[in-house]
């Protein structure tokens, strides 16, 4: 007869969804304790704990768990680790994990944690190659990756043209195009590279579509609302005084601090 804790958290584990972080978290740790050592059930469990931990953000914890499961567990856990190691700043450490892993093609979780540790190690070109790979193959994507994936790549092209390397980008990445201004994230992060083309502009016409789809979201608390609009105000300032209007560059400033 299987173990009652074990059959709950393979009986969540198979759900469609799984909602309540804090529930796969108590039931993978009552199948650790209830089944036999070395068992899959084990190794499964575990597995469990350590996915719950970082959906929880407690990513000590979930690199302490992937400790002490022993090498077994670690060597099905590659992205969970990469992944943790990545959000406690370890960086040397993630991208060494993920040099060990030889990401394949088909490996779409590797391949966004190893960008999103390339970009914050501020090797942006690296990053910004990945995102591309990504984009250009969707095979086996999620639902929203793809939208996902062009906020992060215009942001790396942007901080790339920030760094005086507008050759690593694309002639065709630098146009702005429909897609981007479908989101106030995508809208924000062409902005951004047209700024640093010294496309004022263009870039006013790009921040005043960011704030427009920024204020109107539904999807964002108040506090969350405030504190997204904030770096499109500051950069709104900026291209305004590049465009020598100092009047909206002022009521801008009033409107940062009304903000805070």
């Amino acid at each position: 007869m299987s173990d009652p804790a074990v059959t709950a958290l393979n009986s969540l584990l198979r759900g469609a969804t799984i909602s309540d972080d804090a529930e796969a978290l108590q039931l993978a740790n009552a199948a650790i304790k209830s089944s036999k050592l070395n068992s899959p059930d084990l190794l499964t469990a575990q597995h469990a704990r350590v996915v719950a931990l970082l959906k929880l953000d407690r990513f000590d914890d979930a690199l302490r768990a992937l400790a002490e499961g022993g090498s077994a567990l670690e060597k099905i856990c590659v992205m969970e680790k990469a992944y943790g190691l990545y959000k406690t700043g370890d960086l040397d450490a993630a991208d060494a994990v993920l040099r060990g892993a030889g990401i394949g093609p088909e490996q779409r979780g590797l391949k966004h944690v190893a960008a999103q540790v390339a970009y914050r190690a501020e090797r942006t070109e690296d990053a910004a190659e990945i995102y591309r790979e990504l984009l250009e193959n969707q095979d086996g994507a999620n639902y929203g990756e793809e939208n996902d994936l062009r906020i992060n790549l215009l942001a790396s092209n942007a901080q790339l043209e920030w760094q005086g390397k507008g050759w690593a980008v694309p002639e065709n990445q630098k146009k702005t195009g429909r897609e981007e201004l479908e989101a106030f994230e995508t809208a924000y992060n062409a902005a951004c590279g047209c700024i640093s083309r010294g496309d004022f502009a263009k870039a006013a016409v790009m921040l005043k579509r960011s704030r427009d789809l920024c204020e109107a979201s539904e999807d964002l608390s108040e506090e969350e609302r405030k504190a997204e609009l904030v770096p499109i105000l500051v950069q709104q300032g900026y291209v305004f005084i590049r465009l020598g209007k100092t009047e909206e560059a002022a009521n801008l400033h009033k409107a940062i601090q009304l903000s805070e």
